[in-house]
Formats: structure tokens, C-alpha cells, sequence
């Protein structure tokens, strides 16, 4: 059954419900068809269109309010990274008289370890924490896993300026958001009333 026939065994108030929701093209054109069809006047159907595209638009700003700009979650990886190198650095030098030079493995472990699976900290990683951002998954903006923050960073580790570029991109998504489907919020914003859609914009 298609749209068309769909839509003809539906009452108009019901129509005009459907009206208001963001229906793709393929599905808005026969039910507009529809509607005319049963003698709505036009006025009616494009004031219901326009209200709704304005309803649209301030959801879209609210929407894009509550992500977390590009230069603060530059900023927040950097903090990770550099706390990381930190720890590093002191872990090798704490462990090179007792492993002997062997210690480089169990450093380099430890620090990709952090890197790969900082965002399923609780509290998320040290950069976040400080700049008051939150990575979570869509949709339904659930907490972080183990797996989800591996898969989001691994990018950034193996294809850092090619993956770090795409944040300023119109959706700022990194390529390992897209993979893990997840998007960084501000903090004080990942409790509001205003929920993300499911593939929108995000470190």
C-alpha cells in the first residue's frame, strides 16, 4: 500500500495531524494531494506548513545551542592529551629502574588506554571535565560505553587531522561520531528539556 492509499482511509483532522510532523517529500506530496483533493483550503494547509517550519527552526537553534563548540573540545583534547604525555613521561621514569628499559610497553599501554577509553569515565575524561562537556550516544543521548569511546577516538588516533578537521564541518561530527554514533554536549545542557535528534551534530 502506498502513501496515497494510506493516507485516503484517514479522516482530514487526522491528515492535518500528519501535516504538522517533518514527513519526508516522498510521503508529504500525496498527502498535500490528499488534502486537496478534499477541498482544505490552501491558506489552511500553508499556514499549518509554515507554523510548523518555524517550530522546526527554533528546535534546530535550541538543538544547536546545547553542542559544545569546536574550540573547546580542541581545547579539552588537548588537555587530555598533554595529561596523558605527562603520565606517561613520569610512569617511564618511575619504572626504568625496576623494569629495567622494559617499562616503555606498560606506559604506552596505559596512555593509549586512556586516550582510547576516556569518554566511558564516569564524570568523563580530565578535558571535559574542566571544560564542562559531556560525549554521550544517540540516540536518546545514553552514556558512554567502553566500546562506543573506543571506536570514537580510535580515529582520532589513527587519522587525527583528517578526523579533528571534520568538526568544522556544518554537522561537527568526527568521523569516529559517525562510527559510534555519538555527539558532545556541554555539560549543563545534557539534562535540558530540548532532546537531540538521532543523527544530528559533536570531539
Amino acid at each position: 500500500m502506498n502513501f496515497r492509499e494510506q493516507f485516503q482511509g484517514l479522516d482530514t483532522e487526522q491528515l492535518l495531524d500528519y501535516l504538522r510532523l517533518d514527513l519526508a517529500d516522498e510521503a508529504k506530496q500525496p498527502l498535500l494531494q490528499v488534502l486537496s483533493a478534499r477541498g482544505v483550503p490552501p491558506a489552511t494547509i500553508e499556514g499549518i506548513l509554515a507554523s510548523e517550519f518555524e517550530c522546526l527552526q527554533e528546535q534546530r537553534a535550541q538543538q544547536e545551542r546545547r553542542l559544545a563548540g569546536v574550540g573547546a573540545r580542541l581545547a579539552a583534547f588537548a588537555i587530555d592529551l598533554g595529561a596523558a604525555i605527562l603520565a606517561w613521561g613520569l610512569l617511564e621514569a618511575n619504572l626504568e629502574a625496576r623494569f629495567e628499559g622494559e617499562q616503555w610497553p606498560c606506559a604506552t599501554a596505559l596512555f593509549c588506554g586512556y586516550m582510547l577509553l576516556r569518554d566511558a569515565i564516569p564524570g568523563q575524561g580530565l578535558g571535559k571535565r574542566m571544560l564542562g562537556l559531556r560525549a554521550v550516544r544517540m540516540p536518546g543521548e545514553r552514556r558512554m560505553t567502553l566500546a562506543s569511546s573506543f571506536i570514537r577516538n580510535a580515529t582520532l588516533l589513527l587519522l587525527f587531522f583528517p578526523d579533528a578537521l571534520c568538526i568544522a564541518g556544518e554537522s561537527r561530527r568526527r568521523l569516529g561520531d559517525t562510527l559510534a554514533r555519538t555527539i558532545v554536549l556541554r555539560a549543563a545542557a545534557s539534562d535540558a528539556d530540548t532532546r537531540l535528534a538521532a543523527c544530528p551534530p559533536a570531539q
